[in-house]
């Protein structure tokens, strides 16, 4: 019996909330049957007005905390895209009433506590109940996963082997933050010093089941250095200590088809020369800096109170649409003499354009695309969940995938 929505979307008031709805009534307002969901009736009716949704779009009032409120909004749809973070501390009742409803769930997280406790409470029996919870389903990490699945694809196809060594780099970015990633960023900071949490934080194989001992140290970029791969001095990607762990559960999931001693990591590409080099480093020292300050309560106070921006807040339309990403990931066996390269990009800011529209069509997967995609349940990776079906509708949607080997 089909339920009342095909999708319904969970904090559609948020900053990117609003985005994703947004996305859906422009592309799809017509086409399935959806809701939006948060916790202010007044503000989702709002929001209704503003968007002049279609009257087919009910608006659906419920708790973070209340699990019976959440029960009630996930079984009256197909699927649950959630907007609402820190995860950690407004996503767990929702995956549970997702598990216990039958509903499959998308989510934007970066949060590896948040994903680790959903893959250690919950995973067995939302395999058990064929339901598909997919975190990551943005900027973090579908670029990062379905690129490096992409690229191990292609080396099956042409060698009959998996790439051991996978990097990804960012070779240019313009977007903004919004205040909801920083609360995020807050939540996560604030646990730092808990030594369980920062045990999870540390371990690169922190959401894979089946480690082994024999598996290899994973060399995270640290420092600013030259890499010939891209013929550029390259720092540390800022996402890559989450976005890497996303890869190595997709790994996992996969049986380790990109292999037990598959090595993967992300850099952002600063330029050449001596330029380069001394951008790389002004760079770091920025970071560092900034994260420096961030640590401490009081100067964190300063920052939140004064710079960065405030919970639903963000860029505005205009910079989101001068927004873009370039991504490239590399596999190379210099021995072998192999190289195969995945580059994605989209025109729209990553953070918020691009990661409306790769939420957005994660969760048309789950509904539109349900028997072409893999029969797979649990917690997941896009990758795992979606397989080539994210990547055409992508490209349909504008963004630019292309594999070379």
């Amino acid at each position: 019996m089909d339920r009342d929505f095909q999708i319904i979307v969970w904090g559609a008031t948020g900053f990117t909330g609003q985005l994703v709805v947004e996305y859906l009534h422009i592309n799809y307002g017509n086409q399935i049957r959806w809701a939006i969901a948060g916790r202010n009736l007044d503000k989702l009716r709002k929001l209704k007005d503003n968007l002049q949704l279609n009257d087919s779009v009910e608006c659906l009032v419920g708790d973070s905390f209340d699990v019976e409120s959440l029960k009630a909004i996930t079984s009256k749809s197909d699927v649950i895209i959630s907007t609402v973070g820190p995860y950690m501390i407004y996503g767990k009742a929702l995956v549970d009433a997702c598990v216990e409803t039958g509903t499959d769930y998308c989510d934007l997280t970066g949060e590896v506590p948040f994903v680790k406790n959903t893959i250690e409470s919950i995973h067995e029996k939302a395999n058990e109940n064929g339901v598909k919870i997919v975190h990551s389903c943005g900027y973090d990490s579908i670029p990062s996963d379905i690129g490096c699945w992409l690229l191990e694809e292609k080396s099956f196809e042409l060698y009959n082997e998996p790439m051991q060594n996978v990097k990804l780099f960012v070779l240019g970015t313009k977007g903004k933050i919004s205040g909801g990633t920083i609360a995020s960023m807050v939540n996560l900071l604030k646990n730092a010093n808990d030594e369980k949490s920062a045990r999870i934080q540390s371990d690169p194989y922190a959401l894979c089941q089946h480690v082994t001992d024999e598996m290899p140290h994973q060399r995270m970029q640290s420092f600013v250095w030259y890499d010939p791969r891209v013929d550029s001095f390259t720092a540390p990607f800022i996402m890559a200590g989450y976005n890497s762990r996303i890869v190595f559960r997709s790994n996992d999931l996969l049986n380790y088809k990109y292999g037990r001693n598959f090595m993967y990591d992300e850099g952002i590409v600063i330029g050449r020369g001596m330029k380069g080099k001394l951008l790389g480093s002004l760079f770091m020292l920025g970071l560092g800096i900034f994260m420096k300050l961030m640590t401490m309560s009081f100067t964190r106070y300063i920052l939140l109170k004064t710079v960065l921006p405030k919970p639903g807040e963000g860029p505005t339309k205009e910079e989101r649409e001068n927004g873009y990403f370039k991504m490239r990931l590399v596999g190379d066996d210099e021995e072998k003499e192999r190289r195969i390269t995945v580059t994605i990009s989209n025109s729209n800011d990553p953070g918020y354009g691009s990661t409306a529209k790769m939420l957005a069509e994660s969760a048309l997967c789950l509904v539109l695309n349900k028997e072409a995609i893999p029969s797979r349940y649990g917690v997941l990776t896009p990758a795992v969940a979606f397989g080539h079906e994210i990547v055409n509708r992508l490209k349909i949607a504008g963004m630019n995938i292309s594999v070379n080997g």
